[in-house]
């Protein structure tokens, strides 16, 4: 490094920027290819205890062992799967097919409101009255154009769903193939890990290894917390609106919460409209405000909890998040703050000296 202090900041800074850069090439290019490896390393190290386990007290083979502990997860993973998106189909489907049906009572409230606008017209100055009749008759060729546009948005996500299911099927495949095949031979791919790493940083490592594993588990605590919190939540609305199996659906609602790609909207949104096509304008009312109201609350504690699991101010876990969903995504938002907590790691042990502690 230059003696010059203001060069050797410079270079700090070079450096700093150059890190920020590879790792969003990474994460905007390599990473889908990269992911069903990604997720088999960590599969495999958090099922290594277990195989460690199976061979040393049951005495069963390493291939054995890691078959079974491969064999279980990926299971329980396709049949969870399956059921989510089984489900969907089938209520979308089912949807699609009592269109008509809904669409009948759209059809009368409409003309009743009709009726109702076209006498408030008739009472407005002379002067807006061509303004509104031209306004509503838009927003009434827009609700003639409603049905079929749904129905076109319903047919080319059940076609999306279709079309993603080999893609699916091949990440899973590929996914169990590597977990077997890196659990099989645990001991050779850390060995071969720990080959490229100088012996003089070895102890290093381990330190960022087990800090990089213990802030992902703080991360999913504050996650499981989050859902806690939606849990009880949706549980109080849905006891308060009366509404049947309230604990089983508010489960349901958490765990889709929990899932970055989805949310509690992906339930509470669609149910709200259907409840309002269906004529009871009162429950699909009070499903938008339970939504909006979990978001407000998650919007806030989100950053504050997860900032305090992983050792982060709340501003910087939002700076994370919000700019890990504008470059890459929703997965940026799970990704990116468990790519600063590593850079404070390596920052804080004084590898990278991006900012004083």
């Amino acid at each position: 490094m230059p003696e010059n202090k203001h060069l050797r900041r410079g270079l700090y800074c070079l450096y700093g920027a150059a890190s920020i850069i590879l790792i969003w090439l990474i994460l905007r290019y390599a990473l889908p290819w990269l992911l069903p490896f990604i997720v088999a390393i960590v599969i495999a190290r958090l099922i290594e205890p277990i195989v460690r386990q199976l061979t040393e007290r049951y005495q069963f083979r390493r291939g054995a062992a890691s078959a079974v502990c491969t064999v279980i997860i990926f299971a329980a993973l396709i049949a969870l799967t399956v059921v989510i998106i089984g489900r969907a189909v089938i209520e979308l489907t089912a949807f699609v097919k009592d269109l008509p049906t809904l669409l009948t009572s759209i059809t009368k409230t409409i003309s009743i409101i009709g009726d109702s606008v076209n006498g408030y017209i008739k009472s407005a100055p002379p002067e807006i009255q061509d303004y509104m009749k031209n306004a509503f008759d838009g927003l009434a060729d827009k609700g003639a154009q409603l049905p079929a546009s749904l129905s076109g948005d319903i047919l080319g996500l059940l076609s999306d769903i279709a079309k993603f299911t080999p893609k699916l099927v091949l990440f899973f495949f590929t996914c169990a193939l590597s977990v077997f095949f890196m659990s099989c031979g645990y001991k050779d791919v850390t060995a071969f890990i720990l080959r490229q790493v100088p012996k003089s940083r070895h102890s290093s490592f381990s330190d960022f290894k087990t800090d990089l594993f213990s802030t992902f588990g703080k991360w999913l605590r504050a996650e499981l917390m989050l859902a806690g919190i939606t849990f009880a939540e949706m549980t109080a609305a849905f006891l308060l609106m009366r509404i049947d199996f309230a604990i089983l659906l508010a489960l349901l609602v958490a765990v889709v919460d929990l899932l970055p790609v989805l949310g509690s909207g992906a339930v509470l949104v669609p149910w709200a409209i259907l409840s309002m096509i269906g004529g009871n304008i009162n429950n699909g009312i009070a499903l938008i405000v339970v939504f909006g109201v979990n978001t407000v609350v998650r919007s806030i504690l989100e950053p504050k909890m997860i900032g305090r699991q992983i050792g982060l101010p709340p501003i910087a876990t939002l700076i994370a998040m919000y700019v890990g969903f504008c470059s890459v995504g929703v997965l940026g938002m799970v990704l990116f703050p468990i790519g600063l907590i590593m850079v404070k790691h390596l920052n804080d042990k004084g590898y990278l000296k991006l900012w004083k502690n």
